[in-house]
């Protein structure tokens, strides 16, 4: 699956995160995967012998990648393999599932368990980490609260709880010790969608104690490499 799409990311807290929440589970379809308190992400960062990937993203170059293990549920046996391109204002997104096993081995460096599927985003996925010998490099967990509408695919999101690892690349344990990486605001605020955003919604933003940033939970969590290996 491809998806290309706008995104928008806002660093807001807590007044601003129980306002929007609140008020885009009366105007927006809540995620089917959300409950109480919404679900848990849990991410694993690839990149480059060189860092490539980091570098990109920090320089803030207009062309640039990231690849990523994504599971909801450390005793699935489907993970989900992204590449997530961004180019100018525009996000591609290539997803597709392997399983846990070949998970475990592609952290393992194991690159060539992709060759097995038959579609474009795993063969993409095997020459980007067989050329630029990629491995993990950040784990990454928070809690997100999701809200949809169908009208230009418009997707909201509120990600907060945001925690790291370094270190434990072990993405389908719960006894990774996780360190939280938010000092200065306390979520996320994602909108992505398709064509033109709902004024109503540019309205909302606007409203709100911050402005359109280009966040990273990416880059923000690599702190040990920032601090120590730059």
């Amino acid at each position: 699956m491809i998806v290309n799409r706008r995104e928008l990311k806002y660093p807001i807290g807590d007044m601003d995160y129980f306002k929007v929440n609140e008020l885009f589970k009366e105007v927006l379809t809540p995620d089917p995967n959300n409950k109480e308190y919404g679900y848990t992400i849990r991410s694993l960062y690839f990149d480059g012998l060189n860092n490539d990937d980091y570098h990109s993203k920090m320089d803030g170059e207009e062309i640039r990648k990231k690849i990523r293990l994504r599971i909801y549920d450390t005793k699935t046996d489907k993970v989900k393999l992204e590449i997530k391109r961004k180019i100018n204002i525009s996000q591609i997104k290539e997803t597709t599932i392997i399983s846990r096993a070949d998970a475990i081995k592609l952290i393992d460096k194991d690159y060539s368990v992709l060759l097995k599927y038959d579609n474009k985003t795993a063969h993409s996925a095997y020459n980007i980490m067989t050329i630029g010998q990629y491995s993990p490099v950040v784990l990454v967990d928070y809690n997100r609260r999701a809200y949809m509408h169908n009208e230009n695919n418009i997707r909201v999101t509120l990600d907060s709880d945001i925690k790291s690892n370094e270190f434990n690349f072990d993405m389908f344990s719960d006894d990774v010790m996780m360190t939280p990486i938010v000092d200065y605001y306390n979520a996320i605020l994602e909108v992505k969608f398709d064509g033109e955003l709902f004024c109503w919604i540019s309205e909302v933003l606007v409203g709100l104690d911050t402005t359109n940033q280009s966040l990273s939970k990416y880059c923000s969590s690599r702190r040990f490499y920032e601090n120590y290996m730059l």
